[in-house]
């Protein structure tokens, strides 16, 4: 164990990047079980409550809105107390998930939901400060292959089990069970010392008027804000098909609810195994080209989910729309260190993008449930098509955005060459 950043521990070996990434992972699973929950209890919310298909959306909205605004502030607190922050967050976490199974009201609901996110906000940027602080760059790519597992690994686990929780027991025990996982992680997870301490000093100009500063030098930065379109449009994506796949199903192709969240459990599988391959491959092809293969695959596969034939077709479709949005998930939170002006801004950016994020995640289950109230969800209504090509809509942008950030990326490298030569 060496010195790093921030006065962390430095680890310096293989196994232990692995085991630091699996105690980052946990935290991404419970947050990845947490936005899978809603299409599971969905009609029994409806049933039960009377509640709405854009209410329901607006469940899954709420969790998405704090996780994105909570981002920055986690991420500067990070720098003050360390990996303790993640810890209480997953406290927090676990209250949100007891409020829901403990009230019967929606706007209590909200307020859960809210707190959940709350709970989940805290993962992305501060994971990224103990990846980069505690982990030797050598070892970089394993914490953060491990690290992109988490999402997959929740939604799988959630899709896979809480169906069965829920037609013995209901909404409640589904929310409680999550509670006991999430609460039984965030111990396991304590056994890593990084996550236990606090650098023994904060990074030089980490203060909240810093951050600010920080704030206002990332936001004005093109190269980040096209890197922030990329991800919008792939979470976008994922946010929207699993929210609304398990009803359309449902609705349009036949299948029990229970089958469908089985069925959709499949674009957790295939997040679990994208995440890993797609670092792989950003260390073939780069980057930015796994970037625009991965939105341009995801635009064209969920377009063509309301209309794939049977079950079976919509089924690839969403595995193929799974395994592509954490096969980018690496090259995209990779490209962040690339394109900011100066090493220290990482963690501003990371918390900066995942504030925006919002905009992806809060939208697209909402509007889709709005469209889905206005232009019907039975078998020949054409809601499910009208949002599923609203959902592949936020995917060109990201496409446009890619492709700009190519464009402005060799020019930067253009620059520097010319720069060097100059000098030489």
């Amino acid at each position: 164990m060496g010195e790093g950043t921030g006065g962390f521990q430095l680890t310096q070996t293989r196994r232990g990047a692995l085991f630091l990434g699996l105690a980052l992972m946990s935290y991404v699973v419970v947050t990845g079980m947490a936005i899978s929950l809603v299409p599971i209890v969905a009609p029994e919310m409806e049933g039960h409550f009377g509640l709405s298909a854009s209410q329901i959306g607006l469940l899954t909205s709420m969790l998405m809105l704090t996780t994105s605004l909570g981002a920055l502030p986690m991420g500067v607190a990070a720098a003050r107390w360390g990996g303790r922050v993640l810890v209480a967050s997953g406290i927090v976490f676990v209250i949100g998930l007891v409020l829901f199974a403990a009230t019967a009201s929606y706007p209590w609901f909200l307020a859960a939901r809210l707190l959940q996110g709350i709970g989940a906000s805290a993962a992305p940027p501060v994971a990224t400060m103990l990846m980069t602080q505690t982990v030797d760059r050598r070892y970089h790519g394993v914490t953060l292959g491990v690290f992109g597992c988490g999402q997959g690994t929740g939604v799988l686990l959630a899709l896979l089990i809480m169906p069965s929780v829920q037609a013995a027991a209901g909404y409640r025990a589904v929310f409680l069970a999550t509670a006991g996982i999430a609460a039984a992680l965030v111990l396991l997870s304590l056994c890593r010392r990084e996550l236990r301490v606090c650098p023994r000093e904060a990074p030089v100009g980490v203060t909240w008027g810093g951050m600010l500063r920080g704030i206002g030098a990332v936001a004005l930065n093109p190269r980040l804000l096209l890197l922030i379109l990329v991800n919008i449009g792939a979470m976008a994506l994922f946010v929207g098909v699993l929210t609304w796949t398990p009803s359309f199903l449902h609705d349009q192709r036949g299948t029990s609810l229970a089958v469908a969240a089985y069925l959709t459990a499949g674009l957790g599988l295939a997040q679990l195994l994208g995440a890993p391959f797609g670092a792989t491959l950003m260390g073939k092809w780069g980057k930015r080209a796994v970037m625009v293969a991965g939105i341009l695959l995801m635009m064209l596969a969920t377009a063509l989910i309301p209309v794939a034939p049977g079950v079976a077709g919509v089924f690839v479709l969403v595995v193929i729309t799974g395994f592509l949005t954490l096969a980018m998930f690496p090259a995209i939170l990779g490209s962040i260190a690339d394109v900011v002006d100066r090493p220290e801004e990482v963690g501003v950016a990371t918390g900066y993008m995942y504030t925006v994020n919002l905009v992806a995640t809060m939208l697209a289950p909402w509007v889709f449930g709005l469209l889905l109230d206005r232009y019907g969800v039975a078998d020949g209504d054409s809601g499910y098509l009208v949002g599923y090509q609203f959902l592949a809509a936020f995917a060109l942008l990201g496409l446009v955005s890619a492709l700009l950030l190519v464009v402005a990326q060799r020019k930067v490298q253009r620059t520097v060459v010319g720069e060097s030569s100059e000098a030489a």
